[in-house]
């Protein structure tokens, strides 16, 4: 089906940083394909900028964990009732959401329960085959089409019922011209990556300031992101925190480019990492009753994807308490200073660049976005021999 042929709007929901990148490259390859109708929803700066018509702000959504969710519920709530009412009102017939399945699951459940029976499209679904398995019957029930970025996951979904088809992670689409290759031996600038989040942010930053003090006394450089989507303020209070440091607002990616190693949040920020053939330290820290819930329904023993992907830790993952300035600077010296580890991590990045499939995923995801064919349920993952990795 051609974008000529497609009637009516499409609605966009994301509530990350990272779903608005992925929102913004769908909104732009839409248009390249000559899709005309309207795009409106939640997202953030960068869909905007694609020509997205934007309703709210994803930031409502920038929440993490239990402690900062609960508090936010009637919010939300109120929220997904506006939306649900736009969908129904505005001659939606197709509905994309990215990523946030504590808050698009709900909403696409309240849509089904009112009655609307148009497609259902979720890009970057939640992590079933890592935990919350249960969450597999309300994509079945309620979602059309999966667009996962993994190809594991993508047959974790069809083994279960669920419709998904995979090409290959959008970011490789991004990256296609940048070769990867190791930063120089004397590079010294270290990337510190506090997140995007508020609340990861504010856990991450004072043990970053005091990652940064150690390692200029190695004689090495750190620099801070500060991600360009942040709200105003938080930008203000980050650099009053950081005062006397080095900071970069550019996008996270051009700061790891001319980096020997980062340190910093889990999230897409480390798949980049991996893609440009940087070493990062991965930090993750939450409330106590997150890590309980995580602990209690987890069935991975990873939460980096470039450890899944590669098959072993590549990266280091330091959770909670072990993200502490002294570990966090012994691992990054560690990847420094010995070759012989340096040599055995870049080997492990480039299997676990080989799992993130072949260029073109955009258009693959906008030609299955634009499809009202009822068989994309069952569509293949790969539709010609030419296009696997």
């Amino acid at each position: 089906m051609t974008a000529e042929m497609v009637a009516g709007a499409l609605f966009i929901s994301c509530g990350e940083l990272s779903g608005d990148g992925y929102a913004s490259a769908v909104v732009r390859t839409l248009r390249s394909k000559g899709f005309s109708g309207r795009i409106l929803g939640m997202a953030g700066g960068r869909s905007a900028a694609a020509g997205m018509e934007i309703l709210w702000d994803s930031r409502m959504l920038h929440l993490m964990g239990i402690g900062e969710v609960l508090p936010s519920i009637p919010r939300l709530l109120r929220l997904k009732s506006e939306m649900v009412d736009t969908v129904m009102t505005s001659g939606v017939t197709t509905v994309l959401v990215v990523d946030s399945p504590d808050f698009h699951l709900p909403f696409v459940a309240s849509l089904r329960a009112r009655g609307w029976r148009g497609r259902v499209v979720y890009a970057v679904p939640p992590t079933v085959w890592a935990w919350r398995s249960g969450r597999v019957k309300a994509l079945a029930r309620d979602v059309d089409l999966c667009l996962p970025l993994f190809r594991f996951e993508h047959e974790f979904l069809e083994a279960r019922g669920v419709p998904s088809a995979w090409r290959g992670h959008p970011l490789t689409d991004e990256f296609v011209s940048v070769a990867p290759s190791p930063p120089p031996l004397d590079a010294r600038r270290i990337a510190l990556l506090p997140g995007s989040r508020r609340s990861e942010i504010r856990r991450l930053l004072p043990t970053l300031h005091k990652i940064a003090s150690r390692l200029r006394t190695e004689g090495f450089s750190p620099v801070f992101s500060v991600a360009p989507g942040l709200s105003d303020n938080l930008k203000e209070w980050m650099k009053g925190e950081l005062l006397g440091m080095e900071i970069f607002e550019g996008e996270g990616r051009e700061l790891l480019a001319g980096s020997a190693a980062a340190a910093g949040a889990s999230g897409t920020v480390a798949v980049e990492a991996m893609l440009l053939d940087r070493f990062m330290v991965v930090l993750y820290k939450t409330g106590f009753l997150s890590e309980c819930v995580w602990r209690m329904l987890a069935k991975t023993q990873k939460i980096s994807l470039p450890n899944i992907l590669a098959g072993r830790e590549i990266y280091p993952e330091l959770l909670q308490r072990h993200a502490a300035p002294e570990n966090t600077t012994e691992a990054l010296l560690r990847y420094l200073r010995d070759t012989e580890y340096r040599d055995a991590v870049h080997d492990g990045l480039r299997v676990a660049r080989e799992g993130m499939g072949a260029p073109g995923s955009l258009a693959f995801w906008a030609e299955r976005i634009l499809s009202g064919d009822a068989n994309a349920r069952n569509s293949e993952s790969l539709p010609s021999e030419e296009t696997s990795p």
